[in-house]
């Protein structure tokens, strides 16, 4: 999933932050739904979770988002 994930992100020239989504066929094969640039970012949404879960602040993490999209092409 992660490989897939990866390509699709590389393949799709996304940068810093999105979301790939992908479902597994019945073979248990992935296969690649969507990419969203701007996954959900309210405290029910998964990225502000898994920053909570590592000890880290949303607001510094979101601020370093923006800073190397800023800084970066």
């Amino acid at each position: 999933m992660a490989a897939v994930s990866l390509a699709a992100y590389g393949t799709l020239g996304h940068q810093h932050l999105s979301r790939v989504d992908l479902i597994i066929d019945s073979d248990e094969r992935p296969w690649f739904l969507e990419a969203n640039v701007s996954p959900g970012m309210t405290e029910t949404s998964l990225l502000p979770m898994a920053v909570a879960a590592a000890g880290l602040d949303t607001s510094q993490v979101y601020a370093g988002i923006v800073e190397r999209a800023l800084t970066t092409t």
